[in-house]
């Protein structure tokens, strides 16, 4: 497959984070040598079928929907397939008749939470398949977050061996359709994934927590909400600018405030400790994904 192409993709298990995927790359934000010419996707029902086809109606003339039991025939004619279903269903979606067959040759995609590209060599080529031979999967992991639907998400990617230069190209464009795209070193990918993936759930519960001190305090949580949300994006985004997090906080923290009043109140939660020990739970329960 070369790099100056127009893909055909297909979107297996197309949830969420699938929709919003596929939305960002059948409208690129920017022209490239790549583009897409047809997207199919599968899913699980046709209620799911009828949500895909209305969220991406603009682009009906390049979109087929399928349901999942024709994920064969969507793989077969695409040359690169996204694996976006959940990935307890993974063992199923790869047992089809000719699944694995059609996937050799393909640029695979995959966002399935804690698969590795390891595992996916497994699915794909068995259990005495080589990462490192000649016939290894063209594969690559990533994690994107939930902001793809507004194409703010970070997503962090990572290659199975012998994945070519071309292809990284491929799957660097298609993720930086929806935000930012990093690759780095599958070693280091479960924590960094779900600080990445998780961080948005865990500021969202402080966010909410914030609110409910407000409705405590006799304000309406929808007037006061977007003041609480605007203050943390616009805090949030001091620190790309340059400002170290712990110093960002203690310029906040002036003596005798308020600010330190509250922070002290945390630590005396053990909140900070509490964050720290949950993302390395979700780390480790990444880690262990691929074994279930």
């Amino acid at each position: 497959m070369g790099i100056h192409t127009q893909l055909t993709i297909a979107v297996i298990g197309c949830g969420t984070l699938g929709t919003a995927i596929a939305a960002g790359i059948l409208s690129p934000k920017e022209r490239t040598d790549l583009e897409v010419h047809h997207l199919t996707a599968t899913v699980g029902t046709e209620s799911s079928k009828r949500r895909v086809e209305n969220a991406l109606s603009q682009h009906s003339s390049r979109l087929t929907v399928l349901t999942q039991e024709r994920n064969v025939r969507a793989v077969w004619e695409a040359d690169v397939v996204l694996l976006a279903m959940n990935p307890v269903k993974r063992a199923d979606v790869f047992a089809a008749l000719g699944f694995r067959d059609i996937l050799q040759g393909k640029l695979v995609l995959s966002i399935m939470a804690g698969i590795t590209t390891k595992a996916l060599n497994i699915l794909a080529l068995g259990e005495d398949s080589a990462p490192d031979n000649e016939s290894a999967l063209q594969c690559v992991r990533a994690m994107p977050n939930m902001a793809a639907k507004i194409r703010e998400a970070v997503t962090l990617y990572t290659a199975g061996s012998g994945t070519t230069k071309e292809n990284l190209e491929i799957a660097s464009w298609v993720f930086s359709q929806v935000g930012e795209a990093h690759r780095i070193p599958e070693s280091s990918f479960d924590i960094c994934a779900v600080s990445v993936g998780c961080a948005g759930s865990l500021l969202l519960l402080a966010i909410d927590g914030l609110l409910d001190a407000a409705v405590a305090e006799g304000v309406k949580r929808p007037d006061v909400q977007n003041l609480v949300v605007n203050s943390a994006i616009g805090m949030m985004k001091l620190v790309p600018a340059g400002d170290h997090v712990s110093v960002l906080r203690e310029k906040i923290a002036s003596p005798g405030g308020c600010s330190i009043r509250a922070l002290l109140e945390l630590e005396k939660l053990g909140v900070r400790a509490a964050f720290t020990t949950a993302i390395m739970a979700a780390a480790e329960k990444s880690k262990h994904m691929s074994l279930s």
